[in-house]
């Protein structure tokens, strides 16, 4: 006999998959694309899908490895979790991208609403919103309305919006726990309530809150409507803080603080925090690790609760209009025409545009907005 050895050619995994069906699963599906893509692929949409919704009905989506989801083509397109569970879980160690998506009405129970990240996550032009977190018994690392970034993972917002989450704890926005890395760049936190602490934010880790905006979240307990912050580095840069609320007698705007042996640290510069019930800024030095709220100038605060240095003025009202389109990808607060805040940044350290993506003058303003 004769034998003939047919060798099998394997056919590798596509590097790029176009969704088609706005089916939670099956052919052409986003789910089916997820499970079909190369590593390092890209995954993109039918600009039929446009406006459209992907409703889950069997649980979160879970990337198997790093992947690219575009949704550009598709403009308005959302992810629905239906109210019964996350709608996106990104694993430790992966690296993954979303871009030009809404990811809404989430449901989490004691962390992450909307999405539950322990990898290395960024978001272009997406909006987080309408997601909800609960618990039957808080504890400190529970939280994330938004978004939850477990021990080790980082995220990078650009362009993004985070708005009207829901914490049954704390963070109502975003929470990240220790060592984790938060880049918030010409993006708005706003209208995120957290049941505990942080309506906007809740950070153990480092932070950097550049070109932004944290307007209109509320911490019903205790501290930082803006954001409160433990056991890690904050930089506030050229943002906009106004409006956030916790109870009488705390910071309705931004907390730092230690209760343990770990060092934390509040940095703001060339930023607006102002109209913060009941107060701008909270230094907390509860716990032996060392504590610092810093200013590095530039900045319009309405309270002397920053440690104001020379270059900062403290006013009565920073002179902002109301949070709305004014251009570009996300909502912002204009600066009226007699703000205190126009040409009153340390020129040396504005970005070189504002949130809105337009060119700052050479006598830059305080805040996320330049006014032109």
């Amino acid at each position: 006999d004769v034998y003939k050895r047919q060798e099998l050619q394997l056919i590798p995994p596509p590097t790029e998959i176009t969704v088609t069906d706005t089916s939670d699963s099956g052919e052409n599906s986003l789910r089916q694309a997820l499970e079909d893509i190369a590593i390092g692929g890209t995954i993109t949409f039918d600009p039929a899908l446009a406006g459209g919704t992907i409703l889950l009905t069997s649980g979160p989506l879970i990337p198997p490895a790093n992947v690219t989801i575009d949704g550009s083509s598709a403009p308005g397109l959302s992810v629905n979790g239906n109210g019964t569970d996350r709608v996106f879980v990104i694993d430790a160690g992966l690296d993954v991208t979303l871009s030009d998506l809404e990811v809404t009405n989430g449901y989490g129970f004691q962390l992450a609403g909307g999405i539950l990240n322990n990898g290395n996550l960024t978001l272009n032009r997406v909006i987080v919103s309408n997601n909800l977190m609960t618990t039957d018994s808080g504890d400190f690392w529970q939280g994330g309305g938004g978004i939850y970034n477990g021990a080790g993972a980082s995220l990078n917002l650009i362009d993004s919006t985070v708005s009207d989450n829901n914490s049954g704890y704390a963070g109502g926005g975003v929470y990240s726990f220790f060592d984790t890395y938060v880049l918030v760049e010409r993006s708005t936190i706003s209208n995120n309530v957290a049941l505990d602490v942080g309506g906007g934010f809740r950070g153990l880790g480092d932070l950097v809150i550049a070109n932004s905006t944290v307007s209109g979240n509320v911490s019903t307990a205790w501290h930082g409507g803006g954001g409160f912050f433990t056991d890690g580095v904050t930089d506030v840069i050229n943002s906009t803080v106004v409006d956030n609320v916790a109870p009488l007698g705390t910071a309705g705007g931004l907390f730092v603080g230690t209760f343990g042996d770990a060092a934390a640290s509040l940095g703001v510069t060339n930023s607006i925090v102002g109209n913060n019930a009941d107060f701008a800024c909270f230094l907390a030095p509860f716990g032996p690790g060392p504590v610092s709220l810093t200013s590095g100038g530039g900045n319009v605060f309405t309270d002397a609760t920053c440690n104001p240095v020379d270059s900062d003025q403290v006013v009565a009202d920073p002179g902002v209009g109301p949070l709305q389109n004014n251009g570009g990808p996300t909502n912002t607060h204009a600066l009226e025409s007699e703000s205190p805040a126009i040409d009153a940044a340390i020129p040396g350290a504005c970005p070189a545009t504002d949130q809105r993506g337009v060119a700052r003058d050479a006598t830059c303003d305080s805040g996320s907005f330049e006014f032109v």
